[in-house]
């Protein structure tokens, strides 16, 4: 019914797809989208026994997790580029596949602000010392339910340093305005598991990760597969794919947030209505990979735009490579086209356009939530409660991997336990 193909045409290490579907059409669970979101999901419900097809819509899995693998022996993130021994959900699922020894460390590098002038500028340098010290004792004991980014850090460490330090790193870990984005859902505490790296990835890059969970997994995959709709039936739910009708009794939807509102438009009016309120923004990423030689930049993790094109750059610095190095721009959107990307991209590295031996381009969406998202999204919970359709993914309670993997595993629990 659905190609059954690799997730990359390089060869990496877990680069398989899962078992085919062929002339299968009834499952205990589905699961729509191949990104961290959906594949621990699918991981947990077929570890408990379901019968499980996880659906993607493209060639790839990943969905905000995408790794460019330019040669056999370099990849370079762009988009998510980090994860941390925190993200226990997504270990536990690599566990599972006993894939843990494989995990890369990434060195420990820090980052560095791109001043107007062009002047690199570390963190510290950008601080205003005194406004800190005064702010910061009035700024710690304050909730950070119902405040802004703004509002709280610029009341922790001063507005100053607010709009100097963090507005500029926030934006670039974000890659869109931080401003509005709702405070509780950044730096919340999570249990760590000592035993692997602090900060990690994996040979071919975090996409190579995520393509270990389906090597030997217990759930079935489909790619290239296109959900046009969901319907409601008396046993769960029936799927249209353009190529026959797929049931289930439980449906997990790990797709971007305007695609979920979308899908439920006709079966859970209630709950699309409050998605469609979720925006949602994007950042275009230029990737380029140069010789080591080419380029004398001290290593580093990344640069922080500061009123710039660019919001961030991600390098492949912490995890080095003896021939090449890499960069990632996140621009922001619809301000340069190709030929001027380059430009600042070789500005910026000090190196002429003519040593990008690889360059590519892609698009990046991500929510923009704000300070009342976290609200709408007790919303959906509670009109979800009991339901046996799950929401997933990076728009419900955080944009990191890690508030990912944590809430396929809550909701995950919620369908077991139906």
């Amino acid at each position: 019914m659905f190609r059954q193909a690799r997730p990359s045409p390089a060869p990496w290490p877990g680069a398989r797809g899962g078992p085919g579907v062929e002339g299968m059409n009834e499952y205990d669970c589905i699961v729509v989208g191949g990104g961290i979101s959906g594949l621990v999901a699918a991981s947990r419900l077929g570890r408990a026994g379901r019968s499980v097809l996880l659906l993607e819509a493209t060639a790839r899995l990943g969905g905000c997790v995408h790794s460019w693998r330019p040669t056999r022996d370099f990849w370079l993130e762009l988009a998510a580029h980090t994860a941390y021994n925190s993200y226990g959900p997504l270990l536990e699922a690599l566990a599972d596949r006993g894939r843990l020894a494989e995990l890369k460390r990434r060195e420990k590098l820090g980052y560095r602000f791109v001043a107007p002038d062009g002047r690199l500028q570390s963190p510290i340098g950008r601080l205003n010392l005194f406004e800190a010290a005064w702010s910061l004792p009035f700024g710690l004991g304050r909730p950070k339910a119902g405040h802004t980014v703004a509002e709280w850090f610029g009341g922790l460490l001063g507005k100053r340093n607010y709009r100097r330090l963090l507005a500029p790193a926030f934006a670039a870990v974000l890659s869109q305005p931080a401003d509005s984005f709702p405070a509780e859902w950044l730096f919340r505490r999570k249990p760590r598991m000592r035993e692997v790296p602090r900060k990690f990835t994996f040979e071919g890059g975090l996409q190579g990760l995520l393509e270990a969970l389906t090597q030997g997994a217990p759930f079935h995959v489909g790619f290239e597969a296109q959900v046009r709709g969901v319907q409601r039936s008396a046993g769960g739910f029936s799927l249209d794919t353009g190529e026959g009708p797929l049931t289930c009794r439980q449906l997990v939807l790990a797709v971007p947030v305007d695609t979920a509102a979308a899908l439920l438009a006709e079966a859970y009016p209630e709950v699309a209505r409050i998605l469609q309120s979720f925006p949602m923004a994007s950042s275009e990423a230029l990737g380029v990979v140069l010789p080591r030689t080419a380029c004398a930049l001290p290593p580093v993790a990344g640069l922080i735009g500061v009123d710039d094109d660019f919001w961030s750059v991600v390098t492949r610095d912490p995890v080095p490579h003896a021939n090449w190095r890499g960069f990632t721009f996140h621009f922001r959107p619809g301000r340069l086209n190709r030929e001027e990307k380059l430009a600042r991209a070789a500005a910026v590295l000090g190196v002429d356009p003519a040593h990008f031996l690889h360059v590519t381009e892609s698009v990046n969406r991500l929510p923009a939530p704000g300070v009342k998202h976290p609200g709408r999204a007790g919303e959906v919970d509670a009109l979800l409660a009991g339901q046996a359709l799950s929401l997933v993914g990076n728009y419900l309670n955080g944009l990191s991997l890690g508030d990912c993997a944590e809430r396929a595993a809550r909701e995950t629990d919620r369908l077991l336990n139906l």
